[in-house]
């Protein structure tokens, strides 16, 4: 028998932040692969290259990130709850190796991402949950990149007219 790996709270990641744009927008960019492929990259000198969104319960997504070393990133999943434009949630793994995904082993984790839209006024505020880390090490690269998407979601949402 395979023994149990018990998640504590360092392997979980939260992150809010308030966008001056309608949730409608802000949603709008998690869901039209058109939008994301604009805004989805964890830092500059990334270049999103491909974006497919099946957006549906138990529909799959694929993202493809080139950084500027050049090794493609891939990551994919499964939508598990779609609440427009309240809520989504879907599975996170990287496929490949060096990927943010991994463990300190070198292993790709299935891990939980849950993105909450809550309406402030005219702005929306964006609270990001990603859950099941193998480790803290997984953990913090992903905190790292998911700052730098949101970073650049803020910029493309507040520039669209």
């Amino acid at each position: 028998m395979t023994p149990t790996k018990t998640i504590t709270a360092t392997e979980k990641l939260r992150i809010s932040r308030t966008f001056d744009a309608p949730r409608e927008r802000v949603y709008r960019a998690w869901t039209d692969p058109e939008q994301m492929k604009r805004w989805f990259v964890p830092a500059d000198g990334f270049a999103t290259h491909a974006v497919e969104l099946d957006v549906r319960v138990g529909g799959k997504y694929r993202i493809e990130i080139k950084p500027p070393e050049g090794k493609l990133h891939v990551a994919v999943g499964t939508y598990r709850e779609i609440k427009p434009p309240e809520k989504l949630v879907f599975t996170w793994k990287t496929e490949g190796s060096s990927c943010a995904g991994e463990d300190s082993s070198g292993n790709s984790t299935e891990t939980l991402v849950t993105i909450e839209f809550h309406a402030r006024g005219n702005a929306t505020e964006v609270v990001l949950t990603h859950e099941n880390f193998p480790d803290a090490e997984s953990r913090d690269r992903h905190n790292h990149g998911w700052n730098g998407c949101l970073s650049h979601l803020g910029e493309f949402v507040t520039a669209k007219s």
